[in-house]
């Protein structure tokens, strides 16, 4: 476990091929791309990526095949400034190719295999992470072993060393294994989850209640997400929202990874009031919707920096100082901002 290292993630580093489609053809049909290109992704990989791009120094802890895609995404990670040294390699199964699907409103469908990425054992979570201030655990994670129990570890190791711990719900998650996901919230202080992921999973008719109802099993902040809608973030029984950019669709592939950047980036470098965090984090996840495909070819810190840029003045300022800052550089004792440090704000 490297001594510099701010943020630590637990989940997939895949190889995606994204494949641009005017249309799904019928059932038995042919469908024709018009444009195709490759390289590594996967939920945690992402988010990793675009907190590098934005000053934090990074590291994922995953699983890849001991193949030539593996080698490929593990070098592709790499050169965004991300931590490989705790990546493994498996001959048990090969690196997980996932094929994404985008239509010309930039909405993406993915087809995948999760291959290696599963065969993440607890013997590859450190004994402890350093100087490490927070833990960030990609929900996919939860869906089968061993990757489960080494999920259940690194946040049992973020707690002993004070770290504190994020996690970002899928869709597929809340469907297949939901007690995991419930019995996991206790060990976490911020989650990510769509609106109607979270109404599902807590059986709750309204957003509020959803959010309630995380947050009664110790969670300080839970992040709703609602696609071009923006987001309600939930903290200390009050709701909050920020507002939402306008940007031209083109691929919304890692978008929610690149919203949970911004939530993390807030959480270590401020500002604290959930109003402004929210803000942030829906510029980092329209940035992303902006441009194709997700990995190194998601948006950066010019890309992200002109979104804030356009945001209204009542948000724009806090938001450049905090990006202007960086965040190794933080004065000692200084917040972390994943506990219910709030400002009053609007509530939504």
């Amino acid at each position: 476990m490297p001594d510099d290292v701010e943020v630590v993630l637990l989940g997939d580093l895949n190889i995606d091929l994204h494949l641009d489609i005017p249309a799904y053809p019928a059932p038995g049909g042919d469908g024709v791309a018009s444009r195709q290109r490759m390289g590594f992704g996967g939920s945690a990989a992402n988010t990793a990526v675009v907190l590098a791009a934005l000053g934090v120094r990074t590291a994922l802890i995953g699983c890849v095949g001991d193949d030539d895609l593996g080698a490929q995404a593990v070098a592709g990670l790499s050169a965004t400034g991300v931590g490989t040294g705790l990546i493994r390699r498996t001959s048990e199964e090969r690196t997980s190719l996932n094929v994404i699907t985008v239509t010309p409103d930039g909405e993406r469908t993915m087809f995948a295999y999760r291959g290696a990425s599963a065969h993440l054992d607890v013997g590859a979570v450190p004994s402890s992470f350093s100087t490490a201030r927070h833990l960030h655990v990609s929900g996919y994670a939860l869906l089968a072993e061993p990757q489960r129990s080494a999920a259940i570890r690194a946040a049992a190791v973020a707690r002993r060393s004070g770290l504190t711990v994020s996690l970002d719900v899928p869709v597929d998650p809340v469907s297949a294994v939901p007690e995991q996901l419930r019995a996991f919230l206790p060990a976490v202080d911020l989650v990510v989850i769509g609106s109607a992921e979270a109404r599902r999973l807590m059986d709750a008719d309204d957003d509020a209640t959803a959010a309630e109802r995380i947050a009664a099993g110790g969670v300080s902040l839970v992040a709703l997400t609602r696609g071009a809608a923006g987001s309600l973030l939930w903290s200390g029984g009050q709701g909050f929202s920020g507002p939402v950019p306008a940007v031209r669709p083109v691929d919304s592939t890692g978008a929610g990874d690149s919203f949970c950047a911004g939530l993390i980036f807030t959480g270590l470098n401020g500002p604290a009031d959930p109003a402004l965090r929210a803000a942030f984090a829906n510029a980092c996840g329209a940035a992303a919707v902006a441009v194709s495909g997700a990995g190194a070819a998601l948006a950066g810190r010019e890309r992200i920096a002109a979104v804030v840029a356009a945001l209204p003045d009542e948000c724009r300022g806090a938001l450049q100082r905090a990006m202007r800052a960086p965040v190794h550089e933080r004065p000692p004792g200084a917040p972390t901002g994943a506990e219910p440090r709030l400002r009053p704000a609007a509530p939504a």
